[in-house]
């Protein structure tokens, strides 16, 4: 199954427009990140439905380590969905976006940044539409834990 979706025309990073979460919406995708992240206020974070589960986290990321929360927030990117994704919390306004998109949303996909047509295309290959994402620290180490869960 092959979804594409729009990029910002005017960033020069891929910048994906999610008007359906709310107008203006964006996330940067970030083929180097592990986690996914919340980069604006908690309280917009929890007017869209996320809930928290834990406080003032350890982990690393924008180039060095950062405290943030971990909360859950369900998601859908067109057909993709992710039931209770664990995301991280850490406001940030000199990132571009609301959400940081990590590589590990993808697993088990083909993803292509089409810079020219500003276009993100997503080929599920196992055309598992349901995926989670759980954040999980061990001994003081975080760790992202992805599975695709059959629709069925």
């Amino acid at each position: 199954m092959e979804q594409r979706f729009d990029l910002e025309v005017s960033a020069d990073r891929p910048i994906l427009r999610l008007d359906y979460i709310f107008p203006g919406c964006t996330a940067l995708i970030d083929t180097g990140a592990l986690f996914p992240v919340w980069t604006k206020s908690r309280e917009l974070l929890e007017a869209l439905g996320a809930k928290v589960c834990k406080r003032n986290v350890l982990f690393s990321g924008f180039g060095g380590n950062v405290y943030g929360d971990i909360y859950t927030l369900t998601l859908q990117l067109g057909s993709l969905i992710y039931p209770e994704m664990h995301i991280m919390s850490c406001e940030n306004n000199d990132i571009p976006g609301y959400f940081i998109f990590s590589a590990t949303m993808f697993k088990n996909t083909v993803y292509t940044i089409n810079d020219i047509e500003k276009k993100f295309i997503i080929v599920t290959q196992d055309h598992q539409i349901c995926r989670n994402i759980i954040i999980n620290g061990e001994d003081g180490i975080m760790h992202v834990l992805c599975e695709t869960v059959s629709s069925e």
